[in-house]
């Protein structure tokens, strides 16, 4: 019997989150963990009976639409299938995490849930109660739920419509209250910080009146993008990179080719952190004054006067250029117009703040133009057309790529033929 089109549909949704029952026992036992009630997952096995037996956790019920979703290692889905569980099957939810977008029969959705130790679930699958219950953020590591709480000594804390504080009052929130956080954005300083939170109907709060307890977890920036799996080949990450850096190249001069095989070498084909979790592929770092893009409730940046207080995330040298660096009037008519600030914040990866963005173009827009800006570039910038000569040139001024860095780039360059994105310009 031919497939309907609802069954066409319905496999192409659920690949590759479920393993449909039609499939034969052999092949998806070996496709993935075979389908168990949760209640038979081993007690203290890091599986799931810890979560489906909290009486105090919200719940939610599978729903696949016949077949099996795959609880995983990590929240996304080149992360280690742990385990499988059928269509209906109800789960206790500890704790939530933002992670890798899935569409899936419920809903499109960058929310995993953590259902027991390192085992999440994808919040797309997951049909809940008419009255969603607010799930917190997991902390890292093996920490459960965090709380944001309200630490104001006594007083009320002022809440905006945007991340500032001459924004429009909304209201004020009392001391203790705990707040269910949706994200976090870059604004005006306030009490030492430029870290502003964003509650629901698009209200913020400074964080530096907040306290995680029992630690702060990873926070995505408002509007940004959902964390990116890497491309599986060298050739689809080409494919992936070549639209951002062709546009970059057009705006700044630099070589599109050249743009690639950096990304390549410092995000190791978008499998770096940096990479995958806030789009940076060139461990561009964070220097004051911040360069930023604020999340406003009305997509209008927030003002930042300067006061002197510190902003976060301090300088670090980076894989690339250090912005900040003001462009040589005359040296790249390119890059003589204002650079548009692209970068949500700042956040630290193995002790170096490197910038965020809301998504891989504008890091590689950012990176183009950090390059073409400083006046040490000019020379490289006159070869643009050699791109060999570029990096060679780019390395004697000084480019913080270490020794060996232009030798990296060229033999990139020459081992996937970068050369031909610099034909489309």
């Amino acid at each position: 019997m031919s497939a309907t089109p609802r069954t066409v549909l319905r496999t192409a949704l659920l690949t590759p989150f479920l393993l449909l029952a039609a499939i034969p026992a052999p092949l998806a036992a070996a496709a993935a963990p075979r389908a168990v009630p949760a209640a038979a997952v081993p007690a203290g096995s890091g599986g799931l009976p810890a979560a489906i037996a909290d009486p105090t956790a919200p719940s939610a019920r599978i729903n696949t639409d016949g077949g099996v979703v795959s609880v995983r290692s990590g929240p996304a889905t080149d992360k280690r299938a742990m385990a499988s569980l059928g269509d209906d099957t109800r789960v206790a939810v500890h704790c939530k995490v933002w992670g890798e977008q899935i569409t899936g029969t419920e809903r499109r959705s960058a929310y995993w849930m953590r259902v027991g130790a390192d085992r999440y679930l994808p919040d797309a699958f997951l049909a809940w109660p008419a009255a969603r219950p607010e799930v917190a953020w997991c902390g890292s590591g093996g920490t459960g739920a965090v709380t944001a709480r309200v630490a104001t000594g006594g007083s009320v804390l002022n809440v905006r419509r945007e991340a500032g504080t001459r924004a429009a009052r909304l209201g004020t929130v009392d001391d203790g209250q705990v707040l269910a956080v949706l994200c976090q954005a870059t604004g005006e300083q306030a009490a030492g910080s430029a870290v502003w939170l964003r509650l629901a109907g698009g209200r913020y709060v400074a964080e530096s009146f907040v306290r995680w307890s029992p630690q702060r977890p990873w926070l995505p920036w408002c509007g940004q993008e959902p964390v990116r799996v890497p491309p599986t080949s060298s050739g689809d990450f080409v494919d992936q990179a070549s639209v951002p850096a062709q546009a970059a190249a057009r705006a700044s001069g630099v070589p599109a080719s050249v743009l690639v095989a950096q990304a390549v070498d410092a995000s190791d084909w978008g499998r770096a952190a940096p990479a995958r979790r806030d789009h940076n592929y060139f461990g561009t770092a964070c220097a004051a004054p911040p360069e930023i893009r604020p999340a406003a409730a009305d997509g209008q940046p927030a003002e930042n006067p300067s006061n002197g207080a510190a902003s976060p995330g301090a300088p670090h040298r980076s894989a690339g250029p250090q912005p900040g660096t003001a462009a040589q009037p005359g040296a790249n008519p390119r890059a003589d117009a204002r650079h548009a600030a692209v970068m949500l914040g700042c956040r630290a990866y193995e002790g170096t703040s490197l910038r965020a963005y809301r998504d891989e173009a504008d890091s590689f827009a950012d990176h183009a133009a950090l390059l073409a800006r400083v006046p040490q570039h000019v020379r490289a910038l006159g070869h643009a057309g050699d791109p060999e000569r570029f990096v060679r040139e780019l390395q004697a001024a000084g480019y913080p790529g270490g020794a060996r860095h232009a030798d990296r780039i060229i033999d990139l360059m020459r081992r996937y033929d970068l050369y031909r994105l610099d034909a489309v310009r």
